[in-house]
């Protein structure tokens, strides 16, 4: 499948479930899931976790994102689509992460662990970090190894699951704030991976056809 139409796949299933979610936010059907999450979080309740959650917090933060998203993408900058869909890709989760943040303007959740501010839904962090998996993909294609590859992306993925859960676990979020952060992230991404490749097809100059090579070549010669 062209990267192109992978990228339509996975933006038209993540915006459908951003969309889905957020119905079940504004009519408040999300309570079972939520409370499941706060419970899970509840049995799992321990010092040394409250404070690995919050130093892995840290790592959805725009000031922590944004820099390693730029800096992957002046790393990739010879493969454009990559860079371009890094740097646009960040900025369009951030800003539409805030616009939805004041539509919805969903309460968070009471006696959280740590400091929080502005609305709930969706979870800034979550779609931050979603960056992690963005630039561990665009990095790919930099490592040789095919299972260094993988390790890369894995890795990618895991901090931004457990950002997610870091979330959850410190009552900043519900759980529905993080996956429709998250989703929203990745139909921001993907989107721009869309745009930036069909602008480089567009900016590629046109192959000069054999014909006008020959018309050309035959005009030369009667010179």
């Amino acid at each position: 499948m062209h990267p192109r139409q992978l990228a339509g796949v996975v933006a038209a299933v993540a915006v459908a479930i951003f969309l889905v979610l957020t119905l079940l936010v504004v009519t408040g059907s999300t309570h079972g899931l939520d409370s499941t999450g706060f419970r899970i979080a509840h049995d799992l309740r321990a010092p040394w976790l409250d404070h690995t959650a919050r130093a892995v917090t840290t790592l959805g933060l725009i000031a922590v994102v944004g820099p390693a998203v730029v800096a992957a993408a002046v790393l990739v900058r010879r493969h454009r689509a990559r860079a371009a869909a890094l740097v646009i890709g960040c900025a369009l989760a951030w800003g539409s992460v805030w616009i939805v943040k004041f539509a919805v303007d969903r309460p968070r959740p009471p006696a959280p662990l740590v400091t929080t501010s502005g609305a709930s839904y969706p979870s800034a962090h979550a779609a931050n970090s979603v960056g992690w998996l963005a630039l561990a993909l665009a990095l790919a294609i930099l490592i040789p190894k095919r299972a260094a590859r993988a390790a890369a992306v894995i890795a990618g993925a895991l901090v931004m699951v457990l950002v997610g859960l870091s979330r959850v676990y410190l009552r900043a979020h519900h759980l529905s704030d993080v996956l429709a952060g998250e989703a929203l992230a990745i139909a921001c991404y993907s989107l721009a991976l869309i745009v930036s490749l069909t602008w480089l097809d567009q900016a590629a100059p046109e192959p000069i056809s054999a014909t006008a090579s020959t018309s050309a070549s035959t005009s030369d010669s009667s010179l």
